[in-house]
């Protein structure tokens, strides 16, 4: 086998093999390895003494340890960035301009527009035009009452408002 622990048995080797492929199902992967028991409780009690085997135990945690590097590794390589974002929604709608599903391509045409900041939704544009005209000359208890009463005129402004003290600020 290619992964052989050192000091395993041939069967203790497809015991782990086999723990690892089916999911952890160690009484599974004690019949698969070619062990006899005669009743299902004694397949129970000796494939869970074989888990809490040293070696066994070490082959597994090594094993699984190696499994969750590899897997680090190709996400560190896997970038997802802006670009590939795009280039995979301009994939969609090729594919789905093929397949004539318009919905498809219309929504991944707002997508793009989306990632690219060239759409800003109603209620986002509303809020910052509402805030910024008068932040410079309002002090904060002002602003809290403003943005109180616009919380109950408007639907632009949705969220939890607090007062900030004095220390709070910069």
């Amino acid at each position: 086998m290619a992964n052989k622990e050192p000091g395993l048995t041939q069967k203790q080797e497809k015991f782990v093999a086999e723990f690892l492929s089916n999911g952890g199902i160690a009484s599974q992967a004690f019949i698969d390895a070619g062990y006899a028991a005669t009743t299902e409780n004694s397949i129970y009690a000796s494939s869970s003494k074989l888990l809490r085997t040293a070696k066994v135990a070490a082959a597994i945690a090594s094993r699984k340890a190696g499994s969750l590097a590899k897997k680090r590794k190709r996400s560190e390589r896997l970038e997802v960035d802006q670009d590939w974002l795009v280039s995979e929604l301009v994939a969609t709608i090729e594919d789905a301009r093929t397949d004539r599903q318009h919905n498809v391509v219309r929504n991944c045409i707002m997508d793009i527009g989306k990632v690219c900041g060239l759409i800003i939704s109603k209620s986002e544009l509303n809020a910052s035009l509402t805030v910024d005209a008068q932040l410079t000359e309002i002090d904060t208890h002002t602003l809290m009452e403003a943005l109180q009463q616009a919380k109950h005129d408007t639907k632009a402004i949705e969220g939890n408002f607090r007062e900030i003290s004095a220390e709070d600020q910069p």
